[in-house]
């Protein structure tokens, strides 16, 4: 059991405790922790330098990230469900290493609150689009190819390895959290309907007559692409991974230029069991303009990187075919995604070059077809 509550600022005793319960430190104590508060928009990030006494051992990381959840409702059933993540993963001796090294991971249920240790690898590693960028729409959003190839090759690589994987129907995270039944399915409906009337009725004044047109299209469609392609797919739990739900560019870690090393995946917040597609999209189209995802076939070649490496990692009955397949239903389920966030209350800034970029997507790989519109 891991000692929970988190002095202000983390002390070198605090963290002995911690480093002792997780079994990665068996001799000698911390003697010192410096901190430095971080900047994340989603929790609350200290960076600690921290030095041990002589006897220490093992050899242990002196820089660490330590992540608490912010005090919102949403903040601590986000921690809640990273820790829960970390914790499986740490029972699985083949998970794949694509997840920043993990020293504690702790969770209040009384209290709600939760935090991780993890490494800190910002002196080796940097984040390949940072958040800001991301919105900036330009070529600051589009990262080099050697880095987008190890960014498609860790999610391929994650995917591979939870494919009709036996925990699945464990209830540990949720499956098809949107799509697995009826009655799921029409609270999402309802969900992006009323998000839809609350953001056109702040935005109807400017907002373009044709794009009004093309989600309320979309919304009279929607169950007939349920039932069609979704129900009966999450009816079996055929060709199902587990999702890391949020997979912006600024959500990996990559080695800084020049070097070598690992690519990681961050904030673990929303895992769950759907089409491995949807994190593909989400990687592809929520941020990228049409030029930017067609420029030397780029989206193209993201898509065959990721289908070989399912492949090469052990996944079997899963066609290029059915991945296009997959792809399309998950710009249908993202290009609402615009919707929900400034139905939300999200800055305009943020949930319209996102929309402006999912449709854009939607429409060119003909997704009215595929929900029989056109």
């Amino acid at each position: 059991m891991y000692p929970f509550a988190v002095p202000t600022p983390p002390t070198a005793a605090w963290l002995t405790d911690v480093l002792y319960a997780s079994g990665h430190l068996v001799h000698g104590q911390v003697v010192s922790v410096d901190t430095h508060i971080g900047d994340a928009f989603n929790s609350r990030i200290r960076f600690l330098q921290v030095r041990y006494s002589v006897d220490a051992a093992p050899v242990l990381p002196t820089r660490f990230v330590l992540k608490q959840n912010e005090v919102a409702e949403w903040a601590k059933i986000a921690g809640a469900e990273e820790v829960k993540f970390y914790q499986l993963i740490a029972t699985l001796p083949d998970h794949p290493p694509i997840t920043v090294p993990c020293y504690a991971a702790a969770y209040d249920e009384a209290r709600g609150d939760s935090y991780l240790l993890l490494a800190d690898l910002s002196t080796t590693h940097v984040v390949p689009v940072p958040r800001d960028s991301q919105l900036l729409l330009s070529e600051e959003g589009v990262p080099s190819k050697m880095v987008i190839g190890a960014v498609v090759d860790t999610l391929a690589q994650l995917h591979a390895y939870w494919w009709q994987h036996p925990l699945i129907t464990e209830n540990i995270f949720p499956v098809g959290y949107w799509s697995r039944d009826a009655e799921r399915f029409a609270l999402y409906l309802a969900r992006r309907r009323r998000s839809w009337e609350r953001l056109y009725g702040q935005a109807q004044d400017w907002f373009p007559a044709e794009l009004r047109t093309f989600y309320e299209q979309l919304f009279d469609q929607l169950e007939g692409h349920w039932e069609t392609h979704l129900r009966p797919r999450f009816a079996i739990n055929k060709n199902l991974t587990l999702l890391h739900g949020d997979a912006y560019f600024a959500n990996f870690l990559t080695p800084k230029v020049g070097a070598t090393g690992r690519t990681y995946l961050l904030d673990w917040q929303s895992p769950g069991f759907d089409l491995g597609a949807y994190d593909l999209v989400n990687l592809c189209a929520t941020f990228w303009t049409s030029q930017q995802r067609n420029k030397l076939d780029r989206e193209m070649s993201i898509l065959q990187r990721y289908h070989h490496g399912l492949l090469r990692h052990g996944v079997t009955g899963y066609s290029w075919e059915q991945l296009l397949m997959d792809y399309r239903s998950g710009l249908i389920f993202w290009v609402l995604m615009p919707v929900q966030d400034g139905g939300d209350g999200a800055a305009k800034d943020y949930w319209w070059p996102k929309m402006h970029c999912l449709v854009a997507a939607f429409e060119e790989w003909e997704c009215m077809e595929m929900l029989g519109i056109l």
